[in-house]
């Protein structure tokens, strides 16, 4: 853990509010925009309150949920910025944070989705653009790729060698994020 790491974790998240652990306010609801773009023609409100808050390895971006109405959101922020990019989204359901990668590169976002299944999406903090599309790597194993079935149950194990390892229904693989190609283990 960095020493920026050890000044500001662990994460207070309320509601409005985002702390580091001595109080300092890194982030606050009215710094997330009022909508996220999925795509360009797509937008949806899922910005108002705070649902978690992760910190990078490396101490210099969070990752962020939100809630709205009915949609959950996934940002990231570089710590200091308060300059939200959209990550990830999921249409009525709940968005949960993963594990960082070891270098803070990537982060994890799980979504539960009203079908219900469990997916996660990568996020490459290096090459962000303008929309949750441009930005978030959905993770499927191959008889997932044209959809999901309903009870799907997509958890995140952990990081190893660079790789996202995970499990699907009882099924043990890896992703690669330069790649986006999964692996059985």
């Amino acid at each position: 853990m960095s020493e920026t790491t050890a000044e500001l974790a662990p994460l207070q998240v309320g509601e409005s509010r985002l702390h580091a652990v001595d109080g300092t306010l890194l982030l606050h609801i009215k710094d997330i925009p009022g909508s996220i773009h999925v795509d360009a023609d797509t937008e949806f409100g899922a910005s108002e309150q705070f649902t978690g808050a992760s910190l990078s390895p490396d101490g210099e971006w969070l990752a962020v949920t939100t809630d709205g109405v009915a949609h959950s959101a996934g940002w990231l922020v570089r710590v200091g910025n308060r300059d939200p990019q959209p990550a990830a989204f999921q249409y009525g359901g709940d968005l949960a944070l993963g594990p960082w990668s070891e270098n803070g590169r990537y982060a994890v976002f799980e979504a539960e989705g009203p079908a219900p299944s469990h997916t996660l999406a990568v996020v490459d903090r290096q090459n962000l653009g303008a929309t949750v599309s441009e930005n978030s790597a959905a993770v499927r194993i191959p008889d997932h790729e044209a959809q999901v079935p309903a009870h799907a149950r997509y958890t995140a194990v952990g990081w190893r060698s660079g790789e996202l390892v995970f499990e699907v229904d009882g099924g043990r693989y890896r992703f690669d994020p330069y790649s986006l190609d999964v692996i059985v283990e």
